[in-house]
């Protein structure tokens, strides 16, 4: 029998994944309902946040993916005391339109 034992999201890691789907929101380009997120938090004031996203097909995928790390970035500096070291976005598929 496998068990999952599942700990409450932290306010600041609640924060943080707020402002990733806020961002990820504005692209029309991303399915927003079709996409994950996971925050780490370290004690020393820094994040890494992982993206797993949908895209529709015939988008500019890498251009999506680098301009959305940079206003991911953007946001969480500006929103928090919090400095993002590594966003990583994947994409999970393509979405034919």
């Amino acid at each position: 029998m496998n068990t999952l034992r599942y700990r409450k999201r932290s306010a600041v890691e609640a924060t943080l994944l707020t402002i990733v789907m806020m961002c990820v929101r504005e692209w029309e380009e991303v399915l927003p309902d079709d996409c994950e997120v996971l925050v780490t938090v370290s004690q020393r004031g820094r994040c890494r946040i992982t993206v797993k996203l949908s895209i529709r097909y015939g988008a500019p995928v890498l251009a999506v993916c680098r301009e959305l790390q940079q206003q991911i970035a953007e946001e969480i500096a500006a929103m928090t005391p919090y400095v993002a070291e590594a966003i990583d976005v994947t994409v999970k598929r393509l979405v034919m339109p």
